[in-house]
């Protein structure tokens, strides 16, 4: 199989990972500085260093807004729970879609399918949010993780990655 997409930079201290397209904190101090404003810098912070369970338990008491359904959704999707992830994009999908929200909501829907093993539809769902974000003039960082999202998927599926437990057509 060929070589990952590189890491693409999403912040202050933090890249997404070119073979697991998640985020992970690289620098904690400058990532602090980057995210002080935000009040789910905590619960954010334990996600992208690869502590679910705590993330959940921080975002537990949390309103239930778009974001922190998501984040919410992410840490089922990182604790292999990838049917409660899908359903909850699903639902938020419903709920967004033709909303600023949407092409964020994609991107991570199509990161909980490829944890599910369907990188084909996570290739569609990247390609919907690499569309969506271009059309909006999205910012560099967000056209550069959605072509890295479609450039993995893509490098999956013609290896032809297959489900757990499925077979080969």
């Amino acid at each position: 199989m060929t070589e990952p997409p590189a890491d693409v930079e999403g912040g202050p201290g933090w890249v997404i990972d070119g073979s697991t397209l998640l985020p992970r904190v690289t620098d904690l101090v400058a990532f602090r500085e980057g995210m002080a404003t935000d009040p789910l810098v905590d619960a954010v912070q334990a996600l992208w260093s690869g502590d679910p369970v705590r993330a959940r338990g921080l975002l537990q008491s949390a309103d239930r807004t778009v974001r922190v359904r998501a984040l919410l959704a992410d840490c089922a999707r990182d604790l292999g729970e990838t049917k409660t992830a899908l359903r909850a994009y699903a639902e938020l999908l419903a709920e967004c879609t033709g909303s600023p929200w949407e092409p964020v909501l994609r991107q991570h829907h199509g990161k909980a399918l490829l944890a599910a093993g369907r990188p084909g539809e996570a290739l569609q769902e990247f390609e919907a949010a690499h569309a969506m974000r271009i059309a909006a003039g999205a910012p560099a960082d967000l056209i550069a993780s959605s072509v890295q999202a479609c450039d993995r998927a893509r490098q999956l599926v013609e290896a032809g990655h297959q489900p757990p437990g499925a077979s080969p057509r």
